[in-house]
């Protein structure tokens, strides 16, 4: 029976179902299956700003049967950030989301975060953006960062992937922070997952370990997320 600890240098493989977040040394994942209905996870800690719920709900179609309902209500600063996961500067998140409700033109949805500390108006992370696109049922992605509070867009938004963007469809998100390189990719779910990044940039603003976690800034629209999933130190995000 598996005690609950890892210890160094112990191979660990091993699949428990729908109900194991941990998969490998240095690997961790959830569908939320394993957390209470109508609750914020219990090993899911909020940081910077209120003005958000993120509550795990039974939702047909995801993955393990629940979600992770996100729904805001002020335009600010969130990070619900996963205490598993121990502070980390080289960080892969993979994550499986969709938006539930209308998006008005440019506003993100939810967003893979790396690297976060600080508090409110101190902020500093790495985040990838989904974002509804201004025009017509367009969307697209791109990166950026938050230092001592100060966002700055970094690289070139990328437009797609096709088809156009439809709420409560699916989408996967891969973003990697290693060293210097930051790199995201998107795909829509059923879709091979691509072979090559979408984007790779370089920058050295943000390097020190910090939380991760699932980020959000505008107010609408509403979100979920039904897998989510971290890979430390230089390996990938486990998939389901």
């Amino acid at each position: 029976m598996f005690d609950g600890q890892f210890y160094p240098g112990q191979p660990i493989q091993f699949m428990d179902g729908l109900l194991a977040p941990v998969i490998g040394a240095g690997g961790y994942k959830t569908f939320f299956s394993e957390y209470a209905v109508g609750v914020q996870p219990s090993d899911w800690t909020s940081r910077f700003n209120a003005g958000f719920t993120a509550l795990v709900q039974t939702v047909a179609g995801s993955l393990g049967g629940k979600a992770l309902r996100w729904t805001k209500t002020v335009a600010n600063r969130q990070l619900l950030s996963w205490d598993r996961v121990p502070l980390s500067a080289n960080t892969e998140i993979l994550m499986r989301m969709r938006v539930i409700e209308a998006a008005a033109s440019v506003e993100t949805f939810l967003r893979p975060c790396v690297r976060a500390a600080g508090a409110i108006g101190t902020e500093s992370y790495y985040v990838n953006l989904p974002t509804k696109d201004p025009g017509g049922t367009g969307w697209n992605h791109g990166l950026s960062k938050t230092v001592s509070g100060t966002v700055t867009t970094l690289g070139t938004v990328s437009f797609g992937p096709s088809p156009t963007f439809t709420i409560n469809t699916w989408f996967w998100e891969r973003f990697r922070v290693n060293g210097t390189s930051i790199q995201r990719r998107s795909w829509w779910d059923g879709a091979a997952e691509p072979s090559t990044w979408d984007e790779t940039v370089t920058d050295s603003s943000v390097t020190a370990a910090g939380w991760t976690g699932i980020a959000s800034a505008n107010t609408n629209p509403d979100c979920e997320c039904d897998f989510f999933s971290v890979g430390l130190n230089g390996e990938t995000a486990p998939s389901p």
